[in-house]
């Protein structure tokens, strides 16, 4: 035997009587520390690499944790944008009934009443001069048949019809500068002509000069009217221009009842014949 193997032989034995009484010893600290500082000594890798892989196993429930917990936080906040969505568009639903509602509950007075009709195209040009509504000739309507809308529990007047197609008709607004209507002031009985300025506002002109028209007066359809029925709502009056010494009436400015920005729907008369009321 030469000394290479004798000096092996050795050291394997001291290390197995050391390994003996350390397996003999109770599992003190100072023991535990002696054990792990041999695998060290003369292991290491073993010694670090069970700790990477105990790490290493750990590592993917963690991941899959993580993965999980992404996934489900993704899907709630998808649930959110539904539901946000879905209250929205059920808020809108609950205005429309409620106004449509009132809308109908009008209708029942007004035997002449013949369709109620939604509000489907506008002219970004004629904001104020005409729009287009959602029934035609298929629906009986008529050119020239007077046009209402709801405006604070009543029906006011809106326009008349001007075209027909077999499924829509365009609308006139009273605020078109073509429009004119016979109308007065309850309060103080004068009449006058409601004529539009392709604005938000009309003009209420050929006022007596013994008239004394007062902001906030309310206008209304005159039964001289050839095209509306009598009484209807048009608007207030919101401004009294002074005299003009080269005119021999007065004019006043009117705010309408139903500002067309804010017509969604629109309920269609009967044409008005010769000899209606």
């Amino acid at each position: 035997m030469n000394r290479e193997k004798r000096v092996a032989n050795i050291f394997l034995l001291i290390f197995g009587g050391i390994s003996v009484i350390l397996l003999s010893l109770p599992l003190t600290g100072k023991v535990r520390a002696f054990r792990e500082y041999a695998s060290y000594i003369y292991d290491p890798l073993p010694y670090y690499g069970g700790q990477g892989i105990e790490k290493l196993n750990a590592l993917p429930v963690d991941v899959a944790r993580l993965i999980s917990a992404d996934a489900r936080v993704r899907e709630l906040e998808e649930e959110l944008r539904r539901h946000q969505l879905q209250r929205a568009e059920n808020d809108a639903l609950r205005r429309e009934n409620a106004r449509l509602t009132d809308e109908l509950s009008l209708t029942t007075s007004s035997p002449t009443a013949l369709r109620w009709a939604h509000v489907m195209e506008r002219d970004p040009q004629g904001w104020n001069r005409s729009l287009i509504v959602d029934a035609g000739e298929e629906d009986g309507v008529e050119v020239n048949a007077p046009v209402l809308a709801s405006c604070s529990g009543r029906l006011c007047v809106v326009g008349r019809i001007v075209e027909t197609a077999s499924r829509s008709s365009k609308v006139l607004l009273l605020t078109d500068e073509l429009s004119a209507v016979a109308a007065y002031m309850p309060a103080s009985q004068w009449e006058g002509l409601i004529q539009g300025q392709g604005t938000a506002r009309m003009r209420m002109n050929y006022l007596s000069m013994e008239a004394q028209p007062r902001v906030g007066e309310d206008v209304v359809t005159s039964p001289t009217s050839a095209t509306f029925p009598a009484e209807l709502p048009i608007g207030t009056v919101s401004k009294v221009f002074d005299r003009d010494p080269f005119l021999a009436f007065q004019t006043v400015e009117v705010t309408p009842a139903a500002p067309a920005s804010r017509l969604k729907e629109v309920l269609i008369l009967r044409r008005k014949k010769r000899g209606d009321a």
